[in-house]
């Protein structure tokens, strides 16, 4: 099916993003049925195979993540947002599920007076129980180093986790342009799945340190049990630290606090920092290592002559061009992109250029007269003379072998191979022959 591709500016959100096979182990059988004209035969044995569908499952790469809000070790005024990740996979909540089909990941965001982060072996960390549940599913190292989030008791256990069906709401999918967002680079196609938290990370009277802990609840359906008696620890895959405070954090915040010193406005009863043109005069040191002053346009300064100055003096143009360069060496998918194209550019200028050389030299060859090639041939000794001699009606063998070979070459210089041939051409290698009567 044709994916329509999602226009500048928008976005579209999908419920789930559901893989044909989930994460595990499988056997796959096969088996051949034998009939001859229609009476059954012995058929060979049955042939077995087996497949592992890989997906993480006791920790996440940083580089499944493509972001997370609040930032890590962000402060800032947060208590109004969910707090969700990203991930880069847009299947990945759901390559792992609950019996029900229900998620195996979720968000929980806690107060460091509320549960803590431990690590240890995985069956140290979750128990004996729930690790024999877990090896059942698929087998798992017992021995290998997790790390475990344990709430300071049960109710408060109760109070941070989710509900069953909360969970599969508080997870979706968003396909986005990733030519229209900061994305643009770090990923390909545009999908991503979102784990969004169900609480919001209120403030106090002073700044409050909270944890995102994006947990698996993979063979966990014990934690929902009424009649838990002890504190269950999950298992932590990914987590991050932030601090909630009264203002500051977000981008509305940042832009109604801007410095406007920094934009050219002078402190109060100072002189402008820019002149008439709008350049910031700023300390440079030239070439030879004499000192001299820069003019330089902030590119938030409204005012700016139209065409920039020219010229030693100024180096807003120059400026651009080199965070031009940055950001575009900073992207990862701009680079690919101009990779291939001049590698297209190349194997098209090898192409043509072998192209041309193959056909030069076949036409010259074939324009050439038969002196020619027969001087070739008598300077070539007696065997070649003998392997060229002239037959009765006087047709020269060599020459319609010659021919023959030119024409061919001829003919396929349209898929000339790259590798015969110097994309310089004739320009360096000149293949031209000698006009008739002038020695070989």
């Amino acid at each position: 099916m044709t994916e329509t591709p999602v226009a500048p500016g928008s976005i579209r959100l999908h419920d789930t993003v559901t893989p044909s096979l989930t994460a595990g182990l499988y056997r796959f059988t096969s088996r051949l049925e034998v009939t001859d004209r229609g009476t059954p035969k012995t058929s060979p044995p049955e042939h077995a195979t087996h497949v592992q569908v890989g997906a993480p499952r006791l920790a996440l790469d940083a580089t499944e993540v493509a972001g997370q809000h609040p930032p890590r070790d962000a402060v800032g005024a947060f208590g109004d947002r969910l707090p969700h990740v990203v991930l880069g996979r847009r299947a990945l909540p759901w390559e792992r599920r609950l019996g029900d089909g229900t998620p195996w990941l979720a968000l929980l965001v806690v107060r460091s007076d509320e549960a803590s982060l431990t690590t240890g072996t995985l069956r140290s960390v979750v128990g004996e129980a729930v690790f024999t549940r877990l090896n059942g599913i698929e087998p798992v190292d017992g021995n290998r180093a997790v790390v475990g989030l344990r709430a300071k008791d049960l109710a408060t256990f109760r109070a941070l986790l989710p509900s069953r069906t909360d969970i599969g709401l508080l997870t979706h999918v968003r396909q986005v342009n990733v030519a229209d967002t900061a994305l643009a680079g770090s990923d390909d196609d545009g999908w991503f799945a979102v784990v969004t938290a169900n609480r919001l990370p209120l403030g106090g009277a002073t700044p409050t340190p909270y944890t995102a802990c994006l947990v698996s609840l993979e063979a966990r359906d014990d934690v929902w049990a009424t009649n838990l008696t002890s504190v269950p620890t999950l298992l932590v895959l990914a987590s991050w630290p932030f601090v909630t405070s009264t203002a500051g954090g977000t981008f509305e915040h940042v832009a109604a606090h801007l410095d406007l010193g920094g934009f050219g406005a002078p402190p109060a009863g100072q002189p402008p920092l820019v002149d008439a043109d709008g350049a910031l005069a700023l300390a440079a040191t030239r070439r030879d290592g004499t000192p001299a002053t820069m003019g330089y346009r902030p590119p938030l300064l409204g005012a700016a002559p139209d065409p920039l100055p020219a010229g030693p003096a100024d180096v807003t143009g120059a400026a651009a061009f080199e965070l031009g360069r940055l950001l575009a060496a900073a992207d990862g998918r701009f680079i690919r992109e101009v990779v291939a194209w001049h590698r297209a550019a190349d194997d098209a200028a090898r192409a043509g250029s072998a192209a041309g050389l193959r056909e030069d030299s076949a036409r010259s060859y074939a324009a050439s007269g038969t002196a020619v090639r027969r001087a070739t041939v008598a300077a070539g000794g007696p065997d070649l003379r003998r392997a060229a001699t002239v037959g009765a009606d006087g047709a020269d063998p060599l020459a319609a072998l010659g021919e023959t070979f030119a024409q061919r070459l001829l003919s396929r210089t349209a898929r000339a191979d790259l590798w015969q041939a110097h994309p310089g051409g004739s320009s360096v290698i000149p293949r031209q022959l000698r006009p008739e009567g002038e020695p070989t």
